[in-house]
């Protein structure tokens, strides 16, 4: 069992600092006109994992969790990229809110205590193609959530940020090169550029669909199992991301 899960030192999530953060989300969160539509669709009992975009910078990760607290009274747990968990305030800052090193142990742990865990299975491959226009769902190859949500007996909710692939101006200048870095070390840096650091402001609208079931079928195998939930949740999201919401 992985560090943040097994030492008490590392595993510091604190409702109250949470709670703490939302004053400081609310000009993110004006800024980007952000809303959600479908929230209903959130499992009020047991755990349950949450899909959603990257985006180059997953603002709106932040946002839907401060929706979910002042919303659902849901307190939602993160799975987040290593190189996050390297940075010692960084660290502490994610470990405190709740997020937790992405892997399937912690993740597992997690979905097994009933927790909301979310979740960008892109991750920073997502980021580095992140741009405005984009609706492909990069996750062909991405199949470990699903085995994560199967082994836990939990469903998938998918989710889609409209917008968020629009909040900076992305570059593939090296993409090539940058993706193969990415395959060597796991992690490669988007090329981007807003209102210098700042994001363009952009509206993001948050589509949240119905759950999806993970409970295998009579007479599939393992590998039917997830590959038919696999093309069942990018299905979903795609939709969402084609949606019209005007």
């Amino acid at each position: 069992m992985s560090e943040a899960l097994t030492k008490p030192i590392h595993y510091q999530f604190d409702p109250a600092f949470v709670q703490s953060l939302k004053p400081f989300l609310k000009p993110m969160e004006a800024y980007f006109r952000y809303e959600v539509r479908g929230l209903s669709h959130i499992p009020k009992k047991g755990g349950a994992l949450v899909v959603m975009n990257h985006g180059i910078i997953p603002y709106h990760g932040f946002l839907f969790a401060k929706k979910l607290v002042e919303d659902l009274k849901v307190f939602p747990r993160g799975l987040g990229a290593s190189f996050l968990f390297e940075l010692p305030w960084i660290r502490a800052l994610f470990l405190k809110a709740g997020a937790v090193k992405a892997s399937p142990k912690n993740g597992r742990k997690l979905l097994e205590e009933g927790h909301l865990v979310m979740l960008s299975p892109g991750g920073i491959y997502e980021a580095l193609i992140a741009r405005k226009g984009l609706k492909r769902i990069p996750w062909e190859r991405r199949k470990g959530f699903v085995r994560l949500a199967v082994e836990a007996g939990v469903p998938i909710v998918p989710t889609y940020c409209q917008g968020i692939n629009a909040a900076y101006f992305n570059s593939y200048f090296l993409l090539k090169p940058r993706i193969k870095i990415l395959e060597m070390i796991r992690f490669s840096v988007p090329f981007f550029l807003g209102f210098g650091l700042l994001p363009f402001p952009t509206k993001l609208i948050h589509l949240v669909g119905k759950p999806i079931s993970v409970k295998k079928k009579t007479g599939e195998s393992p590998t039917q199992q997830i590959n038919r939930i696999h093309r069942a949740v990018i299905t979903a999201v795609t939709i969402l991301a084609k949606s019209k919401t005007v």
